[in-house]
């Protein structure tokens, strides 16, 4: 293989890993159904029709990053909830099968659906690469937010809190100011890696 074709690759696997393919605010998602493991099928544009936005998280039962967030996502999923936000936690990675993923929802007492992407299809669609990774997208399929949760999985340490912003701002009827910050966390382990 030539030099060349070698940095190309390096080039191409480093802008992968750092999202910048990723879909970003203002661009519209494809809808999307999960026929999921709890015996529920969920549908995109199904949730819209009774949620004013649905807040799709890329999830992990393993990832070190992800695990910390737990009180704080319940406490923003109970309170936007109330506000007409629907909350979807999505697991993409290959080697998390269903049972570890359903052990995983009741151990932390998620107050969302907890979804199995199976072959990524899912991420895929959203060109998401790291757990956490979060989208709120709105009636009309437009993502509206895209990226972290917060500044720092250690919650003493936060000093912006992204996601709940962006969701007070659209429940008030504002402009979201912030519109994307960039996420942290643990790459999407997909099919065929």
């Amino acid at each position: 293989m030539s030099k060349t074709k070698i940095s190309f690759l390096v080039l191409f696997a480093i802008l992968i890993s750092s999202n910048l393919f990723a879909k970003k605010p203002g661009d519209k998602v494809g809808d999307f159904t999960i026929n999921n493991y709890d015996g529920i099928t969920y549908t995109l544009s199904e949730a819209l029709k009774t949620n004013d936005a649905v807040v799709i998280m890329f999830w992990s039962t393993e990832c070190p990053f992800v695990q910390p967030y737990t009180e704080r996502i319940n406490s923003l999923a109970n309170e936007f909830s109330a506000k007409n936000i629907g909350f979807w936690a999505i697991n993409s990675n290959i080697e998390e099968d269903v049972n570890t993923i359903r052990e995983h929802k009741e151990k932390n007492k998620y107050p969302f659906a907890m979804l199995k992407d199976v072959d990524n299809v899912v991420a895929d669609l959203f060109e998401a690469v790291r757990t956490p990774e979060v989208y709120v997208i709105g009636k009309d399929m437009t993502i509206l937010y895209h990226g972290r949760i917060d500044d720092n999985k250690d919650a003493s340490q936060v000093t912006t809190n992204d996601l709940k912003n962006a969701l007070t701002e659209f429940t008030a009827g504002k402009d979201i100011t912030v519109k994307s910050a960039q996420q942290f966390g643990c790459t999407i382990k997909r099919k065929g890696q």
